[in-house]
């Protein structure tokens, strides 16, 4: 099931590239679609919580994190300013070509999952997954540096 809830946020996510690319491309500034998903987000956050009745809770979930609660401030901050940085990266090129360098992540999921907590979750297969997807990153940089 899991995935194809993935495979689901993939399609997803290649639809919405798509989308903000003309959509910045457009003229719409990157902090003002920022704002635009992030007021829809809220909205669509809050009335999930509110149907499945977790808003009166979350602030009993926020507290049972404990010294975890940094972790919740570095995670909801972080994503923030990727999101933003994305959304400027798509402007100053264009969706397909920041997509295909932002895909990069995982091999900075693993990296700071071992960092920070000591995890490693890569075996010989995605271990060569992440330098083919390295080798990917650094040739669309080469192809265009203009």
């Amino acid at each position: 099931m899991w995935v194809l809830l993935a495979l689901g946020a993939a399609i997803l996510w290649g639809v919405s590239y798509a989308a903000r690319g003309r959509v910045i491309q457009g003229g719409m500034s990157p902090a003002g679609f920022f704002f635009c998903y992030a007021i829809f987000a809220a909205l669509m956050a809050g009335a999930v919580l509110m149907v499945r009745g977790e808003m009166v809770s979350l602030p009993r979930a926020i507290d049972r994190l404990g010294k975890d609660r940094i972790w919740l401030l570095v995670s909801v901050a972080t994503a923030a300013v990727g999101g933003l940085l994305i959304y400027v990266a798509i402007g100053r090129k264009n969706a397909t070509l920041a997509a295909l360098v932002e895909i990069s992540y995982p091999f900075f999921v693993a990296l700071f999952a071992r960092v920070f907590f000591r995890e490693t979750h890569l075996d010989p297969a995605s271990l060569l997954g992440g330098i083919l997807i390295a080798c990917g990153v650094f040739t669309l940089f080469v192809a265009n540096r203009h």
